[in-house]
């Protein structure tokens, strides 16, 4: 069965400024949504971001690279009197990162605007948008429209270390949001951070209990597990250079749903996947991941999408 899937990344959106050594390398539009839906855009996807950003300089290059790489902002929220988010990100002597963010400054409540869900829709949603109370209400109502008419959805929860100081206040929002996702991906960091684990047996046990049937758990070099009610697997990642991590888990998130896309899985199949699927479905989210790895962009390039897309 092949049809046309439409692709919807919900979450916050920032101006990624990188540093190394205590210098600037490199600026760029960035947000975990955004690096995987301009990935996606990149390989002509049908995506659309669902976020928010100001009505000002920042913003408008935010906008403007949105559409240049085939990201629809037609759900897209913007603030008029206010400043859009900036992240900056240390690189340390292996190229991994640490972030500083500076929020969103805006007169108006944050206010998303969320499109109405089909059945072939493959719906990403996470980081701090995934848990922020002012927009809970709006989101848990589209998710469950989501699960209502049989989308497929990914909960990335992106939960960073600066976080941590309200965890206990979000905790529930996190297990809510399992509950509601088809696949719970996510970062031994992450896990680490809210489970006080990042064994994978334990974390899977802690996603069940949520409700959630399937984890896939990143590791960085370290490699990948899967784990459904009646498969687990490790993948080894590949021996590579980095230049930078960032974006290497929003761009496997991209290389997820694309192989997801192409091989037209609905939810309701996802439980029963070969273990040749799974290989597929992981062999190409890495591919993602350690394409973006080589660079200082967050997202796959131009040159790595065209000859994906030929």
């Amino acid at each position: 069965m092949s049809y046309s899937r439409r692709f919807f990344c919900v979450g916050e959106t920032v101006f990624d400024i990188i540093f190394k050594n205590g210098k600037p390398l490199d600026a760029t539009p960035g947000g975990a949504m955004l690096n995987t839906a301009v990935s996606l855009g990149r390989l002509g996807m049908d995506v659309y971001l669902v976020g928010d950003y100001a009505n000002d300089p920042v913003g408008n290059v935010i906008d403007g690279f949105l559409k240049n790489n085939n990201v629809s902002t037609t759900y897209v929220t913007r603030y008029n009197d206010a400043l859009s988010r900036l992240a900056l990100a240390f690189l340390n002597d292996r190229n991994d990162a640490e972030y500083s963010f500076y929020k969103i400054r805006k007169d108006e409540k944050a206010a998303l605007n969320f499109p109405e869900p089909d059945e072939n829709d493959i719906i990403l949603f996470g980081s701090f948008y995934g848990i922020k109370d002012e927009i809970r209400s709006d989101l848990t109502q589209f998710l469950d429209e989501c699960v209502n008419k049989g989308a497929l959805i990914i909960y990335d929860p992106n939960f960073r270390k600066n976080h941590l100081k309200i965890k206990d206040q979000v905790m529930p929002f996190i297990e809510e949001n399992i509950r509601f996702s088809s696949i719970t991906k996510g970062s031994d960091e992450d896990f680490m951070y809210l489970f006080n684990t990042s064994d994978p047996t334990e974390v899977y046990k802690t996603i069940r209990e949520s409700g959630s049937e399937i984890l896939i758990m990143t590791a960085n070099s370290k490699g990948v597990d899967v784990l459904t009610p009646d498969f687990r697997k490790h993948y080894s990642s590949h021996e590579i250079d980095p230049v930078s991590t960032v974006g290497a888990g929003d761009s496997f998130n991209a290389g997820l749903l694309y192989a997801l896309h192409h091989k037209c899985f609905s939810p309701d199949d996802l439980i029963s996947l070969t273990e040749k699927d799974w290989d597929e479905l992981i062999e190409m989210a890495i591919l993602f991941a350690e394409s973006v790895c080589m660079s200082f962009d967050n997202y796959i390039s131009i040159d790595f999408a065209g000859k994906l897309r030929k």
